[in-house]
């Protein structure tokens, strides 16, 4: 694991997947508020309640500092909430809250969440977000229960089974943030010589081992031997794939928001996916607005 997420620390671009999802949750729960459903917010890779927002300027010495004269550097340190504290302050919120972390040290850091919050129902379990979630979803067979997957893994860790998972139920909208620039692509090298476990984590990523064929290009040399490259359309092949693969799930899938770094790169897709249909409409409408989202409490 990076040292910047045991430590709680993520990029600036962050602000956007998690005012994206705040307001998400703001329309999913309004929408829902004079309904009787059982409302279950399940958050796979939870971290910690807050994180401090990574800048340009991390790590730079004090000295070093001084050459600059920009408001922007001398400033403090900025935090931003991470996605239990925004579920949980919802107007309108959940009737149990479902918080996954491999961390034992986040992990740790949520547990707080119960004193600062008594009234709610809080469930936080330590280890891999898959079978936990895998197995919760058997629990989710009545039909009073509507609900809401965050699904944010910090690398290619979201294994399909767990998708799979939350749509049997036909009772949940996964809102999944698709790392396919920041790790996935990267870990489909251009030789094509990928280690064992990338490829294991590759396959239980998209459920199928179809997305070699995707990306690679095989051709016969002089010798007999075949030559292999990666196309240069890899990366929109891959988020293709992933996509049909959700519209084989579920009844609506949402047009993927691109998530970018501070250089414009992009290197995440916020997807939707779920059963019904007022839930993609308000998908599509958060969607859309890409990096002008905002969440509904301006304060932050």
């Amino acid at each position: 694991m990076k040292k910047s997420h045991s430590e709680n620390i993520v990029g600036p671009w962050a602000r956007q997947k998690l005012d994206g999802l705040e307001a998400y949750l703001h329309g999913y729960t309004q929408a829902l508020k004079k309904q009787t459903f059982e409302l279950v917010f399940i958050d796979a890779f939870a971290g910690a309640g807050k994180s401090k927002i990574r800048d340009a300027w991390e790590g730079i010495e004090d000295e070093d500092l001084l050459l600059f004269d920009d408001e922007f550097v001398r400033a403090e340190a900025q935090f931003v909430e991470g996605s239990p504290k925004r579920a949980l302050e919802l107007e309108n919120g959940f009737n149990k809250y479902y918080f996954f972390d491999a961390d034992p040290a986040r992990a740790e850091l949520l547990k707080a969440l119960k004193s600062e919050y008594p009234s709610k129902d809080i469930r936080i379990q330590i280890g891999d977000a898959n079978p936990l979630i895998q197995k919760l979803a058997r629990d989710f067979n009545h039909g009073g229960t509507r609900g809401v997957a965050f699904l944010d893994p910090y690398g290619p860790h979201l294994e399909w089974e767990t998708v799979e998972a939350l749509a049997e139920t036909k009772k949940f909208e996964v809102i999944i943030n698709f790392p396919l620039g920041m790790a996935i692509n990267r870990m489909i090298t251009r030789s094509g010589s990928i280690p064992d476990n990338w490829r294991c984590d590759l396959d239980k990523c998209f459920g199928t081992n179809d997305w070699e064929k995707l990306v690679y290009d095989d051709q016969p040399n002089l010798f007999g031997d075949i030559n292999r490259h990666k196309v240069d359309d890899a990366a929109s092949r891959l988020l293709g794939l992933y996509i049909d693969r959700l519209k084989g799930l579920f009844s609506h899938v949402a047009t993927p928001s691109v998530v970018r770094n501070t250089r414009g790169v992009a290197i995440y897709y916020m997807l939707w996916a779920g059963p019904h249909r007022l839930g993609h409409k308000i998908a599509d409408h958060i969607l859309k607005q890409g990096e002008k989202v905002k969440a509904p409490n301006q304060k932050r």
